[in-house]
């Protein structure tokens, strides 16, 4: 299936689900304290966050007036829930296999969480959202963990849902993830496999790799 054809599934799905995201979600999404950790950390006064595959904006909504945060979705109706929670905000329709726009400007913090599973690129990806960072700028990103000895791991893609005909999940060995972030030209701050959330139809527990990275000085000036 073409990847236009897939992202166009999700969309239809994520619209209809926006409404009730964070309510279904919050008590599976592990990683919310090491992502609150995490901006604790690396955002102070007047930064600029890039929020992507922010949802609703639930992970980013709470920062001080001050932060500039960026936000994007290909769901519209996600987009227009995070702009009612945070109307300084500014968010936008995107798909993240598709480079940055340089006019949303450069980031000192990024987040991609429980997005990364819809790509089929990483290496791609993450050289996207690396491009919108500046050099020594902060990204946390989770990744689904393929281990290959652990039933239902076998495959780097496998069906997302029985409701989603078409729609892989993509999982990523340790080995691809390292070389995908070398390629970005990103450095790795710290690893650890997080819980992600269970996935009943297939009876298997989800895994994430939860990265927090660096983005390199470029060789030359930008």
């Amino acid at each position: 299936m073409k990847r236009s054809t897939r992202i166009a599934r999700l969309v239809d799905y994520y619209e209809d689900f926006a409404p009730e995201y964070v309510s279904t979600w919050k008590d599976i999404q592990h990683y919310e304290k090491p992502v609150r950790a995490f901006l604790r950390e690396v955002v102070s006064e007047g930064a600029r966050v890039l929020d992507a595959g922010c949802g609703p904006g639930h992970l980013t909504r709470d920062l001080p007036p001050s932060v500039d945060v960026v936000g994007f979705d290909i769901a519209e109706g996600m987009l227009e829930i995070a702009r009612k929670k945070r109307p300084h905000g500014a968010y936008h329709r995107h798909d993240y296999h598709l480079p940055i726009p340089r006019s949303w400007g450069r980031f000192d913090a990024a987040l991609a969480l429980g997005t990364l599973e819809f790509c089929d690129d990483l290496a791609l990806v993450l050289a996207n959202l690396a491009g919108a960072m500046r050099p020594g700028g902060r990204m946390l990103v989770s990744i689904v963990e393929r281990r290959p000895h652990v039933r239902m791991h076998k495959r780097a893609a496998r069906p997302l849902s029985v409701e989603l005909p078409g729609v892989s999940m993509y999982l990523y060995t340790f080995a691809e993830q390292t070389d995908a972030i070398q390629r970005a030209g990103l450095l790795p701050h710290s690893y650890r496999l997080h819980p992600g959330w269970r996935q009943d139809e297939y009876d298997v527990d989800v895994l994430y790799a939860l990265w927090d990275l660096e983005r390199c000085a470029p060789r030359s000036s930008e």
